[in-house]
């Protein structure tokens, strides 16, 4: 019985598991980037700030929309007493940047 239980679990967390790992929903157009501080974040939140990168329609919409968030979200951060650094995924973080 255990074992059938492990199994379906195994199953069910499959394809909740690739798409965390960063793969795109199928048919979307651009690779799926990692929200600043979505950990601060509802759902609700996160649905609203991928609707509004979807929506702008240049680069540099789009970097305003991020240099925004990214502001709203130090705030946020500092309201509730934890530092700034710790909205930066740790993938990222131990890699030295995000260009590395």
């Amino acid at each position: 019985m255990w074992g059938a239980l492990a199994i379906a679990l195994c199953v069910v967390a499959a394809p909740a598991h690739a798409q965390s790992d960063g793969e795109q929903p199928q048919g979307a157009s651009e690779k799926r980037e990692l929200i600043y501080c979505a950990d601060l974040m509802t759902h609700e939140e996160r649905e609203a700030y991928r609707a509004k990168m979807r929506a702008a329609r240049t680069h540099e919409e789009k970097a305003t929309l991020r240099r925004a968030h990214q502001q709203d979200m130090q705030a946020r951060a500092r309201q509730r007493g934890s530092d700034a650094e710790q909205c930066i995924p740790l993938r990222q973080r131990y890699r030295g940047g995000r260009n590395q």
